[in-house]
């Protein structure tokens, strides 16, 4: 369940894992589900874990600049319940699997 801090607009808490909370809005969560539906094609591929690691790095700092250069900081001192957790860098990619897949880590019905 998302947070509503403004009854006109949904406001989605989303962590960065080790970097903190942010508040974003529809059009950011759709970004970041574009990013993390490529997240998850690219995990199922199949391909050799060298390509892949690569490109999913990619991927997750690209998740991470999108929260951070459109959401709103949250303060350290309140925390929320985080509607979207980013996982940090140091993700295996067998976490990774684990966690990006099907929907990834945004479920559509959820935000979209």
């Amino acid at each position: 369940m998302s947070n509503n801090i403004n009854n006109k607009e949904k406001k989605i808490v989303v962590r960065i894992l080790g970097y903190g909370q942010y508040i974003v809005d529809d059009n950011v969560m759709h970004e970041i589900n574009t990013v993390d539906n490529k997240i998850v094609k690219l995990l199922e591929s199949g391909e050799n874990d060298d390509s892949v690691r690569a490109e999913f790095e990619r991927h997750l700092k690209v998740l991470n600049i999108i929260v951070e250069e459109k959401g709103n900081a949250i303060e350290s001192k309140e925390i929320l319940q985080s509607d979207v957790v980013i996982p940090g860098q140091d993700i295996t990619l067998e976490e990774a699997r684990k966690l990006f897949k099907g929907e990834g880590i945004v479920k559509d019905s959820d935000y979209l």
